[in-house]
């Protein structure tokens, strides 16, 4: 197979005949879903694959879902539609974006953040997503960018600058789409805003190698807040300052929102480097401190948020090299008393939130 063969796999939809919609039962609640299509030049348009080229695949939305990612609207078409990977992002996208208040942005690589950043006041959303994007501009190459803020003109120039696959927000300037029309393959979605806690969600459905299932409650933080931030256990001599507790609510929704082992280093309303998918939790560390290294980060004043406890003084040691100021993480471990006096010893202030927030898709 030529080169030029191999690229078109990636460009041609994929023909599926999944059902039009689906009916899932557990107990005596029935959840409906209905495929998703789009009319795209007098043609009814689906995923253009599942997650790789040779895989079929079909979005659906519940059959009242108003908002979220099953009610995109493509505003600009291209590259033969969205793959799976595509909408998914899209998704874990809206979900770390739907905490915040403020404008924010989340520039996403294979269901992760790469950089999230949001506004501290006066700042331009061009501004916001810039800094986003730079928290780790090498993986932010062929991103899926999502804003929980309508995009304007600047800020589509801005996006413009680098290789984005997918945009998804919840309006755009007309000025803003003149700009993305120059360029062919880029999609560009509408998708209806909404906040964290408006949004109802279903069950989460696992299915395994045998096609048995786990079904479990959906996980999202009861932690949505800076007064509830402020008001979990601190057991450092030292207490966050208001601006740490700020920081560490931050990190803290972020690292929600990352494949375990996960870890976040926030300063000032973007995130310095996160560590996503290590079986050690010392190494999710470590990675983050060397690509923040490379990619000229200073650490030093951050905050750092881990979505489990941690389980050794290396932990705290890499940390306080760094210059990590605070730490929000679930707390639990039998290694907890050494953890806060070494934490002590180094001035360094720990926040346990008392609920881990593992994520694992």
């Amino acid at each position: 197979m030529s080169g030029q063969e191999i690229r078109r796999i990636y460009r041609t939809a994929r023909d599926e005949n999944l059902p039009l919609s689906l009916k899932l039962t557990i107990g005596d609640k029935v959840f409906e879903y209905s495929k998703v299509q789009w009319r795209v030049e007098g043609r009814m348009r689906g995923l253009r694959y599942g997650t790789n080229p040779h895989q079929k695949g079909a979005l659906y939305r519940p059959k009242q879902s108003k908002g979220g990612i099953g009610n995109v609207d493509w505003v600009k078409w291209g590259k033969d539609g969205p793959s799976a990977t595509n909408i998914e992002d899209g998704s874990h996208g809206l979900r770390i974006t739907s905490y915040f208040k403020e404008p924010a942005v989340a520039v996403m690589k294979h269901l992760n953040p790469s950089g999230v950043a949001v506004s501290r006041g006066g700042e331009s959303l061009a501004q916001v997503y810039a800094h986003a994007r730079d928290s780790d501009s090498r993986a932010a190459f062929g991103s899926v960018v999502v804003f929980n803020s309508p995009v304007d003109r600047k800020t589509a120039e801005e996006i413009m600058k680098t290789f984005v696959e997918v945009v998804y927000a919840p309006g755009y300037g007309s000025d803003a789409l003149r700009v993305f029309e120059s360029k062919r393959d880029i999609r560009v979605g509408e998708v209806p805003a909404q906040q964290a806690r408006d949004v109802a969600m279903p069950p989460d459905v696992v299915v395994l190698d045998d096609g048995s299932l786990i079904i479990e409650d959906p996980y999202r933080t009861s932690i949505l807040s800076v007064e509830e931030m402020q008001r979990l256990r601190v057991p450092t001599e030292k207490k966050p300052s208001d601006h740490e507790h700020l920081d560490l609510l931050h990190a803290w929704w972020v690292a929600c929102e990352v494949r375990s082992n996960a870890v976040v280093f926030w300063k000032d309303g973007t995130s310095i480097a996160i560590g996503t998918g290590q079986q050690d939790r010392i190494g999710a560390i470590e990675n983050s401190i060397d690509k923040a290294h490379k990619l000229g980060h200073s650490l030093r004043g951050s905050v750092l948020a881990s979505d489990g406890f941690l389980p050794k003084l290396d932990n705290v040691e890499a940390l306080a090299k760094e210059g990590v100021s605070a730490i929000v993480q679930p707390g639990g471990s039998v290694e907890d008393p050494g953890i806060v006096r070494a934490c002590d010893e180094r001035g360094m202030k720990m926040v346990f939130t008392g609920e881990r927030s593992f994520r694992h898709f």
